[in-house]
């Protein structure tokens, strides 16, 4: 085997696919013709013809965006050592942002110690000794970024035509429709997540709310829309690792309810990226939204989904409630799905009602579930207070501690300086007299019996000092920096609040990790100390 361990990367973007098949260009960038083309380059040269070999390919991914996962698996082994040579077909396969690859091939690749090669461009970084290459190399990237620009406004156009038209394009289906087997822009009724779509309409005409609509579901044991693509197809990893598997929840079942495409209209252009080769979007308006109404069998009529949405409009009213009006904002917890307890502020019955609650709970029909229980919000301010002075009036006794602790470690550091400064005296006495003895031997008055048995005897002693010496300055070292565990600053931190009166945000921000509440007999504060800290404060 070679010195080299090749990776091979090849790169199809959907824009070329589109491209391809639209001007009939399917050999010229095909995966195949890719693979065909750098396994002829490395055939033909001796150096890596017998080398080792691994293939990453990319399929329907930009080239403007390096977050791509061959690309990524490509890049671990090479920071794994697995991989020092690189062989693309040309530039614009690695990637069409000439900024970034200009990155690779000047700093970052240079630095791992990866040859990297690109066949087209007639280009091997052996061959510039960690540089680009010069002029050529940046200007004609400059041409594949206004090239990816360009190609990426032609798509955006071709894509904002087919939505006028009322060609579905999107990815993924919503649940209880389908792809048109016959055309694969239209879209058709899945009869058997339909059922559920339209009791879910018939629910919220009938004026359910949406969390006892999604209790409902859970209790007839319906498949959640995540649930149910997993199990119409496997092979796919879109909802692997979501907690949208486990049951139907507000969320749901309001996306359900919002959705126009279920009286048979196709919407599109619902976000827009915010630049070429960025994978972030933002939401369009509804206003700038193209919608075209009777393009597909709808489940349900206009007017039904009309009617469906005075459930978001009739909502019992609510004060706003903002972070300065209570202290545990954004810190309480359900203890048992970790999910956010929101902070709800009523007037029921004509009387302030203020509490947290987990969302979960209302729609879950497991026994051993999140508690449904309200707490109210003084009572779990009252608990969090008198854990807080508990530590708040510990904090006193522990400074003691530390500086008990601290003045110790200081007269053990005068004891280690002067035992220190003994052997250091014995290792310069130790030397002197190693010297002297070669002296006298190259003068020939010691004989050389007598200068190898005093040279013996010596060297022992030299590397005992030596190692007496490292044990006591690793001790010194070790002295010199207040093993504390952050309890230094732990104890500063409480010092700042040791006057307060009352439970705030500031305090609970510097103290406070989270809440979790697991129901009202059972609450756990999790603090932003460690557990030796801990210890010394609770115990």
């Amino acid at each position: 085997m070679g010195k080299w361990v090749i990776g091979k990367y090849i790169r199809l973007s959907q824009a070329d696919r589109d491209l391809m098949v639209k001007e009939n260009k399917a050999e010229s960038e095909s995966i195949s013709h890719q693979k065909a083309l750098i396994q002829n380059f490395i055939s033909g040269d001796p150096e890596l013809a017998e080398c080792e070999q691994y293939e990453f390919f990319d399929d329907g991914y930009s080239g403007t965006n390096f977050e791509r996962p061959s690309f990524e698996r490509l890049l671990e082994k090479i920071k794994n050592g697995a991989i020092n040579c690189v062989i693309v077909k040309d530039f614009s396969r690695f990637g069409r942002d000439y900024i970034e690859l200009g990155d690779y091939l000047e700093r970052i690749f240079p630095f791992l110690g990866v040859r990297f090669i690109s066949i087209n461009d007639h280009y091997d970084s052996q061959d510039y000794k960690g540089t680009t290459g010069g002029l050529d190399v940046v200007m004609k990237n400059i041409v594949y970024d206004y090239y990816s620009k360009d190609l990426s406004v032609k798509v955006t156009t071709a894509k904002r035509a087919k939505m006028k038209r009322g060609e579905y394009i999107g990815g993924h289906v919503p649940y209880g429709l389908k792809k048109d087997p016959d055309d694969y822009h239209k879209l058709a009724v899945d009869p058997e997540a339909a059922a559920v779509v339209r009791e879910i309409f018939e629910a919220a005409i009938d004026g359910m709310r949406i969390s006892d609509i999604a209790r409902m579901l859970n209790e007839k044991g319906y498949e959640t829309p995540a649930r149910y693509f997993q199990r119409k197809h496997p092979e796919k990893k879109k909802f692997e690792n979501t907690s949208e598997l486990a049951c139907w929840n507000h969320n749901s079942v309001r996306r359900i309810l919002k959705q126009e495409m279920y009286y048979g209209a196709v919407v599109g252009h619902k976000r827009e990226g915010i630049g070429v080769g960025w994978k972030h979007s933002v939401a369009v308006p509804k206003e700038e939204q193209v919608i075209v109404e009777n393009k597909h069998p709808g489940i349900i009529t206009k007017e039904e989904f009309i009617k469906a949405q005075k459930i978001f409009r009739e909502k019992r009213p609510t004060k706003r409630v903002t972070e300065k009006d209570y202290p545990l904002w954004r810190k309480v917890k359900c203890g048992t799905c970790g999910r956010a307890m929101p902070f709800k502020d009523r007037i029921i019955r004509g009387r302030p009602y203020r509490y947290f609650a987990c969302p979960h709970a209302q729609v879950q029909v497991e026994e051993n579930g999140c508690s449904k229980e309200y707490i109210r919000e003084d009572v779990l301010n009252d608990v969090v207070w008198e854990s807080i002075k508990t530590l708040l009036a510990a904090a006193d006794g522990v400074k003691e501690q530390v500086k008990q602790k601290q003045k110790e470690a200081d007269q053990n550091n005068t004891k280690l300086v002067k035992k220190l400064a003994k052997l250091q005296k014995d290792r310069e006495k130790c030397d002197a007299e190693r010297f002297a003895n070669v002296d006298q031997f190259m003068a020939g008055t010691l004989d050389k019996e007598v200068y190898q048995s005093r040279r013996a005897d010596l060297t022992r002693k030299a590397d005992r000092l030596e190692s007496e010496i490292a044990e006591l300055e690793a001790k010194y070292h070790e002295a010199e920096v207040i093993q504390d565990d952050g309890v230094q600053s732990a104890l500063e931190t409480l010092d700042k609040f040791s006057d307060a009166t009352e439970l705030d945000q500031d305090i609970v921000g510097a103290l406070i990790e989270k809440v979790l509440v697991y129901d009202l007999r059972h609450v756990e504060i999790r603090w932003k100390f460690s557990d030796e800290v801990l210890k010394l404060l609770q115990g």
